[in-house]
Parts: C-alpha cells; sequence; structure tokens
C-alpha cells in the first residue's frame, strides 16, 4: 500500500503544536477522513502540555498505520519540546529535545545524551536527581505505545450502543455525561461494569459521577467514534435485555426534549437521590427540593422507573 502523509499545526497564545506523520495502512477500509478529523481535534481542543500524552494519544488515533516517522513539536511560552520517530527498514531511531527556562536536552538512541544548563549549578545532588528524571522521562518517550482497552472498556462500548442505539464518539464533548448518567441510571436495575466504581454528587448540579467512569471516558478519547471493536465482548442475554429495555423507554421519553442531556441528569439524580440520599419513604417534594428539580419532573422520573421496572419483570 502507498505512503499517507498526515500534517497538522495550531497556534494558540503563547503555545503552539506541529504534528507530521507518515505511515502505510495496513487495512484497505481506514476511514481516513475520521482520522483526520480526530488528528485535527486533538491539535484544536486538547490540552498538549504532557508530550507522553500526546504521543499516546497519535499513536492511538494512528493505530491503523504501520508508523514510518512521527514528528511533534509543542512551543508553550518560553520553553519548547520536540520528539521525532523514524522506524524504516528497521531502522528505529529516536530523537528528543526539549529547551526549557532551566536546562536545554538534546538525545537520540546514536549519539546518546547531551544536558547544558542555563544557569551554573553548584548542587551536585539536585544535578543528579534532575538527570535521573530526564532519562527516565526520555525512557518513556521512547518507548511509548497506542492505547489499549480492556474487557471492561469494550463491555462500557457495547452497554453505550445498546442504550442509545448508536455508536460512541468518545471525542465529543457530551460523551462523559452520556455514559455517566447511562451508568448511574442503569445500575438501579442491576447493570454494572466487572470493574471498583461509584457515584458520588459533583459540581454545582449535583449530579451522580464516577471519577473511574470519568477515567475511562477520557482513556479512550483518541478511538473517537468507534464502529467496532477487535475481540469484542459479549453481554449476557438478560443484561443486554434489560439495557435495551431501559434504553428505549427512556429515549422515547426524552426524544422531544431540547436538551436530552439534561433530561438525562434529571433521571439520573433523582434514582440516586431516592435510592442513596434520602430516607426510602421521601415523598416527590421531598426528592424535588433535594435535587433541585421541579415537582413535575421528578414525578416523571418516579413513574418512568416505576415503568421500566413492569417491563423489566414482565419479561422475566
Amino acid at each position: 500500500m502507498e505512503t499517507v502523509s498526515f500534517s497538522e499545526m495550531c497556534n494558540f497564545e503563547g503555545e503552539s503544536i506541529e504534528v507530521k506523520y507518515e505511515g502505510i495502512p495496513l487495512k484497505q477500509d481506514i476511514d481516513e477522513d475520521e482520522v483526520k478529523r480526530m488528528i485535527r481535534n486533538f491539535v484544536d481542543n486538547h490540552k498538549h502540555d504532557n508530550m507522553i500524552e500526546n504521543v499516546t494519544i497519535l499513536r492511538t488515533i494512528l493505530r491503523e498505520y504501520q508508523e514510518i516517522s512521527l514528528d511533534v513539536i509543542v512551543s508553550c511560552d518560553d520553553e519548547k519540546e520536540k520528539v521525532f520517530y523514524l522506524n524504516l527498514y528497521n531502522l528505529h531511531w529516536f530523537n528528543f529535545t526539549k529547551n526549557s527556562q532551566k536546562y536545554k536536552i538534546k538525545y537520540d538512541n546514536i549519539m546518546g545524551l547531551e544536558l547544558n544548563y542555563h544557569n551554573e549549578v553548584d548542587n551536585l545532588k539536585k544535578y543528579t536527581d534532575d538527570l535521573s528524571d530526564i532519562m527516565k522521562y526520555i525512557s518513556d518517550l521512547s518507548n511509548v505505545g497506542p492505547i489499549i482497552i480492556n474487557d471492561n472498556d469494550k463491555a462500557l462500548i457495547e452497554i453505550y450502543k445498546l442504550f442509545y442505539k448508536e455508536n460512541p464518539d468518545f471525542s465529543s464533548e457530551d460523551i462523559n455525561v452520556k455514559v455517566q448518567t447511562m451508568m448511574s441510571i442503569l445500575s438501579e436495575f442491576g447493570i454494572t461494569l466487572d470493574c471498583d466504581y461509584a457515584f458520588y454528587l459533583m459540581g454545582k448540579k449535583k449530579m451522580p459521577m464516577s471519577l473511574k467512569l470519568k477515567e475511562m471516558v477520557k482513556k479512550m478519547y483518541p478511538f473517537g467514534l468507534v464502529n467496532e471493536v477487535k475481540d469484542n465482548i459479549k453481554l449476557a442475554d438478560e443484561s443486554r435485555k434489560i439495557i435495551e429495555i431501559v434504553g428505549d423507554s427512556i429515549m422515547d421519553v426524552i426524544h422531544d426534549e431540547d436538551d436530552m442531556n439534561e433530561a438525562l441528569i434529571t433521571i439520573s439524580k433523582v434514582i440516586h437521590a431516592s435510592r442513596y440520599n434520602l430516607s426510602s419513604k421521601a415523598n416527590v417534594r421531598e426528592i424535588a427540593e433535594f435535587t433541585n428539580r421541579s415537582v413535575d419532573d421528578v414525578e416523571a422520573s418516579v413513574q418512568l422507573v416505576k415503568r421500566i421496572e413492569h417491563k423489566i419483570n414482565k419479561e422475566n
């Protein structure tokens, strides 16, 4: 297959990033437009202050190509950092430079390390500690690879598809809200992932949120729109039925809402408050006061949960 190239750059106030890539497609049907969109999204919208994270994200986005070269340059204020990888004809060359306010580093795996302090260093221990940290950082950069999704990640993707009847786009702005509300609601009906996570009320909206789920969603950002997953997880038939019943029932109710995410948050808050924050004898008005939602919205959510429970019991 022919070599393909991608090149993007963006200048912010006091910051810039430039990405250049060459690679060979590993299969015929790669959605090149989606790859370009994700690289552009990363360049425009993601933080770039961690070079290891930058390379990890880019190699995940470009996971369906055999890398020939990757060049990433990040400038922020008076500091500049650059990595260059060359993987061609069994030549594996890694070059790293960084010019910070404290020192300038040059490294490649052939010539070795050159470190120059801008100011005289009279503390030998500080110099040694810096050198140790720099070598570990360079080692991590030289070996960084794409993100590997685990079984819980795959299960989350499958649950999302069943619940929303669409493929998840982990680069979208509202993906965290959609995942958090979905899993918070499903927990009421016994659907959970096989990992430890808990929901806590967070932010001004006191929305039930799991930091573990937030980390999972953030990790999968570079996968963008997920159409298929290799070695996908097959959920149990009973779980699939419950997820579809809950998702279909909720979408039937909120599909005409101007802000579907707010509707999902309301249902999630009502369920969480009723189960964890208030007495089991709490009435609709007490739930409305706690969740800062209208009595009508709370009543609608309570009745929706009852209808879903009835449908699930009828199926079983």
